[in-house]
């Protein structure tokens, strides 16, 4: 099978296929998580602009990459739900989108200060090395950790700065931002194992298979959440262990329905995230080290 062609000249089509090319929903999820961490950290509704946009346009360029790179794997897959492989849209429009979108993030990402700057485009590199080369290897996970580890990174650095320097995430932020990363990876990846192992892909999940890819993936998502929990200054309070609760009902509910939802392994992942997010919140200054 090969990939269809999108007609000439057919400006809807090509709309909607950029449109579920660009992988929507994580791309508006992970926009919306981000922005509203930042926002209930301090920086505010008009802080908020510039770090949406460049979330948006950075999770743009990453999910048009992913589906320009595997055009031809998808077709060979006979994965028709895909918008290049059904013909809505160009490999080749799809690929210039990318580079559109990740040229839009530089700017973007440098108007939110330098080092959440340099925190969110470690990431977008990261996420790019996933599509282009990590992918298929056994450190598929990395590009994940480095992804969501970045964002605390990120938000410490738009708080105000100290007078040693600019204010740093506390290391129990970063590694259960890490920890959600890799159990995002998981999540994802879960539905297309058989379809991946038959088009050559290897990555960590892959290796692992499907049986232990879906025992382990409440592990990250639990071992974040209690992270939040039990690391934070002061005793945790009843908030803090109903949202623990609410992640492990999250990770429950997953595992319930991912055999007749394909894709309720990865939602599980993000709501669990959500959770995350308002445990971060809640602890305010916290989030930045000492």
């Amino acid at each position: 099978m090969t990939c269809s062609r999108a007609l000439p000249g057919d400006g809807p089509r090509q709309v909607a296929g950029l449109a579920r090319a660009c992988h929507p929903g994580p791309a508006v999820a992970v926009t919306v998580l981000v922005t509203a961490l930042v926002v209930l950290a301090g920086r505010g509704l008009a802080g908020a602009a510039p770090v949406a946009l460049a979330v948006l346009t950075g999770q743009l360029s990453v999910g048009w990459c992913n589906d320009a790179v595997d055009a031809a794997r998808d077709a060979a897959a006979g994965r028709t739900g895909k918008p290049i492989v059904a013909g809505l849209v160009t490999a080749g429009t799809v690929r210039a989108a990318a580079f559109t979108a990740l040229a839009a993030c530089v700017p973007l990402s440098l108007a939110c200060g330098p080092l959440p700057a340099a925190a969110h485009l470690l990431a977008v590199a990261a996420a790019w090395a996933y599509n282009l080369w990590l992918k298929g290897t056994a450190a598929s996970w990395a590009p994940y950790a480095i992804g969501f580890g970045a964002v605390p990174v990120f938000v410490a650095g738009g708080m105000p700065a100290h007078h040693d320097g600019p204010p740093l995430p506390a290391w129990w932020a970063v590694l259960a931002a890490a920890l959600l990363g890799c159990g995002a990876h998981l999540g994802n990846v879960l539905p297309d194992i058989a379809t991946d192992l038959a088009t050559g892909v290897r990555g960590w999940p892959q290796r692992l298979g499907e049986a232990r890819v879906r025992a382990l993936m409440p592990v990250p998502p639990l071992a974040a959440s209690l992270l939040l929990v039990v690391a934070p200054p002061g005793p945790p309070g009843p908030a803090e262990w109903l949202a623990l609760a609410g992640v492990a009902g999250c990770a429950a509910a997953g595992l319930a329905l991912g055999r007749r939802l394909p894709r309720a392994p990865f939602a599980a992942a993000i709501a669990a995230a959500g959770i995350d997010v308002l445990l971060l919140a809640a602890t305010g200054a916290g989030v930045v080290a000492a």
